[in-house]
């Protein structure tokens, strides 16, 4: 009660929440999503490879191998020292995943409104699919500027906690595509309630981050996609049509 339902408060909220769908699957054999009726039998996903500190060769290479995995698209950050960078960074990612596949650019928070609308614009030009978290996560009337102003969708929501705050985001039309964090928003409840209130706005949900998240994105009627990061050599999952099949094992297994 003292430190309300935000920040460090909502992490440990999260982490009780998550222990207890797994716990709830395990016991009673099955994966969570099948215990929360799934609406797919698979999640669209992308993966983001595309780190500030990776240069031109990197971010192609990264990204050709996210297309060689099956993955629908790419995410890469933003938010260079200048505009032309970020333009290099998109369009030699663009030269890896060809002219049909997803492309999101994030900029983890780092613009003013002014800046970001100026950068947007030009993403927008280079076919961006979204625009994440161009402002503090805080800046709620900033998100609905550029919103109302860029034809880019906005996404955000990975720092943002516990359904209220979501609330706000839907009520001032301040976000196109709304990504919760199964951490941070208060666990796999919250991020169904949160995934029900965005669908009553016309919001798309698309995770921050994957892994359990994949069993809560498979009961959500307005789910467009997990993040995940390239699969490891060896790993036992494959895609099938740019989506990450469910996985089988009791509670919250991910594969």
């Amino acid at each position: 009660d003292y430190h309300g339902s935000t920040g460090l408060a909502c992490f440990g909220i999260s982490a009780i929440d998550l222990a207890l769908w797994d716990l709830v699957g395990k016991a009673l054999g099955q994966p969570v999503w099948r215990v929360l009726g799934a609406h797919r039998d698979c999640v669209p996903a992308y993966a983001m490879v595309g780190w500030l500190n990776y240069d031109l060769d990197t971010l192609r290479s990264m990204s050709a191998r996210a297309m060689e995995q099956g993955f629908r698209g790419v995410k890469i950050k933003v938010g260079a020292a200048t505009l032309d960078e970020d333009v290099r960074r998109i369009e030699a990612t663009r030269s890896a995943i060809g002219r049909h596949s997803l492309l999101m650019v994030d900029a983890n928070q780092v613009f003013s409104v002014t800046e970001a609308l100026r950068r947007g614009r030009v993403y927008e030009e280079l076919g961006c699919y979204w625009f994440e978290e161009p402002l503090p996560a805080d800046d709620v009337a900033g998100l609905a500027e550029l919103a109302a102003s860029l034809d880019v969708p906005i996404a955000s929501g990975e720092n943002n906690f516990g359904k209220r705050q979501f609330r706000e985001l839907f009520t001032r039309r301040a976000v196109d595509i709304v990504q919760p964090d199964l951490r941070r928003a208060g666990g796999g409840t919250e991020c169904l309630e949160i995934a029900a209130m965005a669908d009553a706005f016309g919001v798309p949900y698309a995770s921050h981050g994957g892994g359990a998240h994949v069993h809560f994105l498979a009961a959500m009627p307005n789910c467009l996609l997990m993040e995940s990061g390239l699969l490891p050599p060896g790993s036992p999952v494959k895609l099938v049509d740019g989506c990450y099949p469910l996985p089988e094992g009791p509670g919250l297994s991910t594969h």
